[in-house]
C-alpha cells in the first residue's frame, strides 16, 4: 500500500475529529456531573428510609442487634451492628445469615398480622380473627390459671425474647 492510498472506511483526519468530539462530550458530561449528583442526592433524601434497631430471635440465644431499614412501614434491608470500634475484647456482635434474613419472615405473605382463635377441632385449620384485647385477655387468663395450678416453673419463657426471669 502506498502512502497516497487511503484505507477503506476511515481516514486519519476523520479519526482525529471524532476522537476530539468524543473527548469534548466526555469532558462536558464531567463538568455537569456534580450538579446531577446533587439533584440525585436530593431525590434520595426525599425517599429516605428510616433505620430502627431490632434484635434477632431465630432461637440461637445470641439476640444479635439488627439495624432494620424501613420504608413505607416495610422492612427493606437488614444490616448488623456495625457501629463503634471492632477491636479485640470489645467486638461487634454481628448477626448470622439467619438473622440477616429476618426480612423474609417479617414480610412473608403467610405471616399472621393479627390474632386468630381456633373455632374448630384441633387440626381442622378453622380460625377466626379476634381483637388484640381479646387475645391478650385469653393469654393472661390461661397463664394465671397455669401458674395457680402448677407454679411459675410450668411457664416456658423463650430465651431469645429478652427476659429470662420467672413470671
Amino acid at each position: 500500500m502506498s502512502k497516497n492510498e487511503r484505507m477503506v472506511g476511515i481516514s486519519r483526519r476523520t479519526l482525529v475529529k471524532s476522537t476530539a468530539i468524543g473527548s469534548l462530550a466526555l469532558a462536558a458530561g464531567g463538568f455537569s456531573l456534580p450538579f446531577t449528583l446533587r439533584n440525585a442526592a436530593a431525590a434520595v433524601q426525599q425517599a429516605r428510609e428510616k433505620v430502627v434497631w431490632g434484635a434477632c430471635s431465630v432461637n440461637c440465644g445470641s439476640r444479635c442487634a439488627l439495624r432494620l431499614h424501613v420504608k413505607d412501614n416495610e422492612v427493606t434491608w437488614v444490616e448488623t451492628d456495625n457501629t463503634g470500634s471492632d477491636e479485640y475484647g470489645n467486638h461487634q456482635v454481628r448477626a448470622c445469615l439467619r438473622g440477616r434474613s429476618i426480612r423474609r419472615r417479617i414480610n412473608h405473605p403467610d405471616r399472621l398480622n393479627y390474632p386468630m382463635k381456633r373455632v374448630g377441632k384441633r387440626g381442622e385449620g378453622k380460625f377466626e380473627r379476634i381483637s388484640w384485647d381479646e387475645a391478650l385477655d385469653t393469654i393472661a387468663s390461661s397463664l394465671k390459671k397455669t401458674v395457680e395450678q402448677y407454679g411459675n416453673e410450668a411457664v416456658y419463657i423463650q430465651y431469645s425474647s429478652g427476659s429470662l426471669a420467672a413470671i
